[in-house]
């Protein structure tokens, strides 16, 4: 494997190493290494960047793909095989931008509809979705922050207020680690969090930590004498229907955040149809609440909408000690087929406590 102290444009290989789905479903029977992949080449557009992995981190997306779910917008136009793993953190190769240059240390989102091509050791990926790493956040931290600590921040920016009492369903997870902290930055009074990790989320500013095995926030008295302002739900696995509409645990004038396919929700796409559907229920989801005054507001917030600087922001926040990013205890893994295979279980098993990422080049030089 090419360290990246010795990598130049001139001595790029023909092939590379990339993990890769033969077809949807079982992991073990459907994902593989091939040592053979072609390196991907940079066209003429000025938005591509050439970059030589150093890891890559995983997101629900990865098992959605993978899954046949929603294969009509999601599945790359070659179909299979394609390379998993969206978002990177790399050193440039090649580029023609002005911004960035070969050697650059550089982080990277995947592109939507994705994630494809970040479980490889080179990948091509768009200068708009990419950003200067500082050398103070190493590779492995760096490439989970571009999705899910980004969104983190978008998420709360757009719905909590100074002095909110904000809940976050499944706050030891990939983006609700970074609400946490967000909302604690951001002046919310009591923050509380749904999650198995008490101390993990009580380090990342929750005040209560609600173990779901053992209690049911709408049910608890002291939320229902003291409701919620915002509640962000990570999770999507019925807490709207059961405490969000009914006004338990969570204020009639309050927000209900959801997010549309992208962190935990599953849904089937296979075809417009299913697009259209829906479509309808997410807007007539967040429309009826904005009309009923005896149900919270729903709202799905773009986590994943980035804009000039964005990046740039949220990575000073990280290298400043404002924001402390998560990987779950058994990151990184090792880029050969079984512990590949055991990142993507862990990923799909919706029970990673914080990023899952796979380290997939040497280090050397940062």
């Amino acid at each position: 494997m090419t360290t990246t102290d010795k990598l130049s444009p001139s001595s790029l290989p023909k092939t590379m190493k990339v993990a890769i789905a033969t077809g949807f479903g079982d992991i073990d029977a459907n994902v593989h290494i091939d040592n053979g992949w072609p390196v991907p080449a940079v066209h003429t557009k000025k938005d591509e960047l050439l970059v030589q992995v150093l890891a890559c981190a995983l997101a629900p997306g990865d098992c959605r793909v993978l899954s046949g779910k929603t294969d009509w917008i999601q599945l790359p136009k070659g179909g299979h095989p394609y390379i998993m793993g969206g978002d990177v953190s790399g050193r440039v190769v090649v580029s023609k931008s002005s911004k960035f240059k070969p050697g650059d240390y550089v982080v990277s989102r995947f592109e939507l509809p994705g994630p494809w091509g970040g479980l490889a050791e080179y990948k091509v990926v768009k200068e708009s979705f990419t950003e200067h790493c500082p050398k103070s956040i190493d590779p492995i931290t760096a490439c989970g922050l571009t999705a899910s600590t980004m969104a983190g921040k978008k998420i709360v920016a757009q719905t909590v207020k100074p002095g909110d009492r904000v809940l976050v369903i499944g706050g030891s997870g990939g983006v609700g680690s970074s609400v946490l902290q967000y909302a604690k930055i951001h002046g919310a009074s009591f923050i509380a969090a749904v999650s198995t990790q008490e101390k993990l989320c009580q380090a990342l500013g929750a005040d209560r930590v609600i173990d779901y095995r053992k209690e049911k926030w709408w049910e608890i008295p002291e939320f229902q004498a003291e409701p919620f302002d915002v509640v962000v739900d990570m999770v999507s696995e019925g807490d709207w229907e059961k405490g969000g509409r009914h006004c338990r645990g969570i204020s009639r004038k309050g927000t209900y955040v959801v997010l549309p396919p992208g962190v935990q929700s599953e849904v089937s796409v296979h075809g417009l149809w299913d697009i259209l559907s829906l479509t309808f229920q997410w807007v007539w989801m967040g429309l009826w609440t904005r009309l009923n005054p005896r149900v919270p507001k729903c709202v799905m917030p773009d986590g994943l909408d980035l804009q000039n600087g964005d990046l740039s922001g949220m990575l000073k926040d990280v290298a400043g000690g404002k924001i402390k990013p998560v990987l779950d205890p058994a990151s990184p893994f090792h880029f050969d087929e079984l512990e590949v295979r055991d990142a993507i279980c862990l990923q799909k098993s919706c029970h990673a406590h914080g990023k899952v990422v796979v380290k997939i080049t040497d280090q050397d030089g940062l």
